[in-house]
């Protein structure tokens, strides 16, 4: 054994040297993992108020299609085609004879008569 002789306090030194590093890189690793959080959660806030902003946008361009929508009803329900009858009821009002609500509406002679004597019997009671 005339080869390389290590003393125990050659060894106990080489041991600390290698305890010391394992610490420092512990350290580091602990530092860098408690910046990564902070800057995740500033990522996040950021990113957060982007999707409330844009929700903000989404909801007003909701609000407008719905405004839009009950407006275009409303016109629809306005604009609906009379019917033959409803023709005939308002010409009747207006005190046109059985003929004309008859050929004005497109709704049989006899039909037109019993409109158009409804709504004089209807007008002389008032």
């Amino acid at each position: 054994m005339n080869g390389i002789s290590i003393t125990w306090t050659q060894l106990l030194f080489a041991a600390g040297v290698v305890i010391a590093i394992y610490v420092a890189e512990l350290l580091l690793f602990l530092t860098k993992s408690r910046r990564r959080p902070a800057e995740d959660n500033a990522d996040l806030l950021a990113d957060l108020d982007t999707l409330r902003d844009e929700v903000a946008v989404l909801r007003r361009e909701l609000a407008a299609l719905r405004a839009r929508v009950e407006e275009q009803a409303g016109d629809s329900r306005q604009t609906e085609p009379e019917s033959a009858y409803s023709q005939a009821i308002r010409l009747a009002r207006q005190g046109l004879d059985s003929a004309a609500v008859a050929a004005g509406c497109g709704i049989s002679r006899g039909e037109a008569e019993l409109i158009v004597a409804l709504y004089r019997a209807s007008n002389r009671s008032l």
